[in-house]
């Protein structure tokens, strides 16, 4: 059995089961049937959209959480920049930067890896590969450990190292190796200051005083002389 059908009718009804004859010029009868097996009237079957449950955006969350990554990203560029400018001019401020930024990347590690503490295989291969995509893969990891015990402890060896004498040609520790091991000294030691910084200052203050006595009279240096006797005997 052979009959024609238009498309329109086809995109109404359905394609029948019996055979059709298409025509694309075929006129719109309006009141032809899509038919089963049975002969039966196939009626338009009603179309539901699968319905979505999207949980409701938190603009404030989604805000605070884009401002922590450019704020991570600006301390990266700024510890990059500073370790391509570390062969040139050494400072502190500088070393500070590149710990804060390798901070970043080893909370990364431990979190990518899944690892409770900064050691381990898993855990040294994602810093590893972390410190190459962001411009520390040349730096030892000797030197990664030394920042990160800066980064970790920057309050008080900032502290311990502004407590420092200088002048008179004594440049403060600069390299994190030395600043983080004058500082585990200096808190051995229980007073805030490693041993030998306080004889050096004791020899400054020496060398000080003697220039000062030199250039007063006679008369007037003498008592100061006293008290400078005085002392060595309580010392002995």
């Amino acid at each position: 059995m052979l009959a024609e059908i238009s498309f329109r009718a086809i995109a109404r009804y359905g394609r029948p089961v019996i055979t059709w004859r298409i025509f694309r010029t075929a006129p719109d009868r309006g009141a032809l049937m899509a038919l089963n097996d049975l002969g039966e009237q196939i009626f338009e079957r009603p179309v539901t959209m699968p319905v979505l449950k999207i949980a409701r955006l938190d603009e404030v969350a989604e805000r605070r959480e884009l401002a922590e990554r450019f704020a991570q990203q600006r301390i990266i560029r700024a510890g990059r920049e500073a370790w391509e400018a570390i062969g040139k001019a050494e400072t502190f401020d500088g070393w500070k930067a590149i710990g804060a930024a390798l901070a970043i990347g080893r909370d990364y590690a431990l979190r990518a890896s899944g690892a409770n503490a900064p050691m381990g295989r898993p855990y040294s291969w994602t810093f590893s590969a972390w410190c190459r995509s962001h411009g520390f893969g040349n730096m030892r990891p000797a030197t990664r450990s030394w920042c990160l015990a800066l980064n970790e402890h920057q309050n008080q060896i900032t502290a311990w190292r502004d407590s420092l004498p200088a002048g008179r040609g004594r440049r403060l520790p600069v390299n994190p190796q030395s600043c983080v091991k004058g500082w585990r000294r200096a808190q051995a030691n229980g007073n805030g200051h490693a041993r030998q910084d306080w004889q050096k200052e004791a020899i400054t203050a020496w060398h000080r005083f003697v220039s000062c006595v030199a250039m007063v009279p006679a008369d007037q240096a003498a008592p100061l002389w006293a008290t400078v006797r005085r002392a060595c005997d309580a010392a002995q």
